[in-house]
């Protein structure tokens, strides 16, 4: 037994005993600000994108103002036509993962790296991780004594 929930741009059905509040929430006005933004900034109309996407200049509109959810399928196209990542149209929506926001903060700060400079990166990593490691034990050994 399954159910629908939200509107998704298609079929989306969970077992019925799941709770909807286990599921982090899409924020799809985030979304279509953030397609209306790529799509202005590549000088783009509703309509053009639309084309590139087959499907209508109204579902485009839609989109952009949130009133619809999007499909897996037509977010990999619209992000393939803008060459940016499908995370960066659902960041910072609430409920998402803390993983996949700091991945959208520093993955374009290092792809601006050379091989040399991603080799420093790692490294000053691993020391502020052994660092965070050993404080976080010294206030341990504190808090026990």
């Amino acid at each position: 037994m399954c159910r629908k929930i939200g509107n998704f741009g298609g079929d989306r059905a969970m077992p019925a005993e799941t709770k909807v509040n286990d599921y982090p929430v899409v924020d799809c006005t985030l979304i279509g600000k953030r397609v209306r933004e790529a799509r202005k900034s590549s000088h783009m109309t509703q309509e053009e994108l639309a084309e590139k996407c087959s499907c209508t200049p109204t579902h485009i509109c839609n989109l952009e103002n949130g009133k619809i959810g999007i499909s897996l399928e037509l977010l990999f196209r619209i992000s393939s036509i803008f060459g940016k990542s499908m995370d960066y149209f659902v960041m910072d929506s609430p409920g998402a993962n803390p993983q996949v926001k700091i991945d959208a903060n520093i993955a374009p700060k290092l792809t601006q790296c050379d091989r040399d400079m991603l080799n420093i990166v790692d490294h000053l990593l691993d020391i502020l991780i052994t660092y965070r490691k050993t404080i976080d034990e010294e206030i341990g050994r504190n808090i026990n004594q």
